[in-house]
């Protein structure tokens, strides 16, 4: 992979073009007025581009990713509204929870989590993949829109490069109310362009018991996981489906009182 920047580019786009090829170890390619396929030809077939609307990953083959609210602006939305949501609902979110994001993928569980917990609450998201975490990370800090509490949302998560496997383990017992795994489905729902965009470059490795009791042991309420009604990862981790759909479930373990 290169990182350059978008044909527009300024003496501040350079500078953060050429820090992010380093934190990437990739080379760093001078835009000047050349054309991606022309890029592509020379340098290979895999882009990093720092842009002022945003930073995306693209591929020769047309293949691209880059951060958008998608449906956590829609989901906010209708909380505001007065209207249910299911992962909200599920877990029974409230004002001042801290939510431990294991998957943050493109940050729509994270963006309306952190919506419902509000300034007193907290949402911390791990993502193992570092392309990933990278774009969603600068999204959440850069994205605007005049819809003031969904920016607000999306400033106040914390987001982490790391797995969930390497950072549950850190975590004190009971330390955080609601645990949330939300991992890529095998079979993604492809109506979805979000999801079919985010597939090639997300990590596809199913829950490991191990990682599911850690996150038990950490959860002072519950453990929520999303996944495909039939996958059989319901049945696996003894959970309890508390919300399906034809694309998907919410199965949970809840701490006994």
């Amino acid at each position: 992979m290169f990182v350059t920047t978008s044909i527009k580019y300024t003496p501040e786009l350079i500078l953060e073009a050429k820090r992010i090829a380093q934190k990437f170890r990739a080379p760093y390619i001078k835009r000047n007025r050349a054309g991606m396929q022309e890029l592509y030809q020379q340098y290979g077939p895999e882009a990093l581009i720092i842009a002022r609307n945003g930073w995306r990953y693209e591929h020769q083959n047309g293949h691209e990713f880059f951060f958008h609210p998608n449906m956590s602006a829609l989901r906010i939305k209708h909380l505001g509204q007065g209207q249910s949501d299911a992962m909200v609902e599920a877990a029974g979110l409230r004002v001042g929870d801290t939510v431990l994001d294991c998957t943050l993928g493109m940050g729509a569980d994270a963006i309306v989590a952190s919506y419902v917990v509000g300034e007193s609450g907290k949402v911390i998201a791990l993502e193992s993949q570092a392309l990933i975490a990278t774009l969603v990370e600068q999204g959440l800090r850069t994205y605007e829109s005049d819809r003031t509490r969904l920016v607000q949302a999306m400033r106040r998560i914390e987001v982490r490069h790391a797995s969930y496997q390497e950072q549950l383990p850190t975590f004190s017992d009971q330390s955080v109310d609601i645990v949330l795994f939300d991992p890529m489905f095998r079979d993604t729902v492809r109506e979805s362009a979000a999801m079919q965009a985010l597939k090639p470059l997300a990590n596809p490795t199913p829950i490991d018991e191990k990682s599911f009791t850690e996150a038990q042991r950490v959860a002072r309420r519950a453990v929520l996981v999303k996944e495909r009604p039939r996958s059989g990862e319901f049945a696996r981790l003894g959970l309890e489906i508390i919300k399906e759909s034809s694309h998907f479930s919410w199965g949970i373990w809840r701490r006994e009182e």
